[in-house]
């Protein structure tokens, strides 16, 4: 069969057309790992932009590039995606309080690490720290989740026991204590994040500095042996 020229110059089988160009984009293609972590990068986008409760998963699918129906091959719903996204926070948390301890020893030194690493974490990773002591996360009882929870602030609970047995608060006291440190350095966090202590006037510095300075005022609280 002879072929017809177009006027481009192409040739065409007579009485066929060219097919029309695509001009919707196609849906992105994820292998199931890379689509979870999409979704969670996703999440993490609107948290920052809508809040934990301003979003569907819907449209988590939609900012991934994705069918609405994708994101359930990975979560049932979106407070599934949210409790990844807090227990994403929480072991970003641990890996950065277990950099900050590595090589001290002395309890003191230690709680001080803790709660530094606690301040940082939480303003450089504003929208995983809302979640993480949301009441979605609050409620939660998936047993990976409750892992990584636990693990976090299994680290406070001992230095603060350390803290006890180097006779720095009174025994019994590990659990009122802990409280006070994590209140400490969380109620910090919050206005560091939310920028009123800097409209206040009354943070100035790096962030590392101002925890460093906050969080020596509660270790100057503790007796000498």
């Amino acid at each position: 069969m002879c072929l017809v020229s177009t006027s481009n110059g192409t040739r065409r089988r007579p009485g066929r057309f060219p097919r029309a160009r695509r001009t919707t984009p196609r849906r992105t293609r994820y292998h199931h790992g890379d689509l979870r972590d999409a979704l969670l990068k996703a999440a993490v986008e609107l948290v920052e932009e809508l809040g934990p409760d301003g979003f569907t998963l819907r449209e988590a699918a939609r900012k991934v590039g994705v069918t609405h129906t994708a994101p359930y091959r990975h979560f049932a719903d979106r407070d599934a995606l949210l409790v990844a996204v807090a227990e994403e926070g929480f072991q970003g948390l641990h890996a950065a309080a277990l950099a900050r301890l590595a090589g001290l020893t002395e309890p003191r030194q230690r709680l001080q690490a803790l709660g530094i690493a606690y301040v940082e974490y939480a303003v450089a990773h504003p929208s995983h720290f809302r979640v993480m002591h949301g009441g979605v996360a609050d409620a939660c009882s998936d047993p990976a989740f409750v892992q990584a929870k636990a693990a976090t602030f299994g680290l406070l609970i001992e230095i603060v026991g350390a803290c006890e047995a180097a006779g720095l608060i009174p025994a019994g006291s590990v659990p009122r204590y802990a409280l006070s440190a994590w209140a400490t350095v969380h109620g910090l966090a919050d206005l560091l994040m939310s920028g009123a202590a800097h409209r206040m006037g009354l943070a100035d510095g790096s962030v590392e500095a101002i925890a460093r300075e906050v969080t020596a005022n509660v270790i100057s609280g503790l007796r000498t042996p």
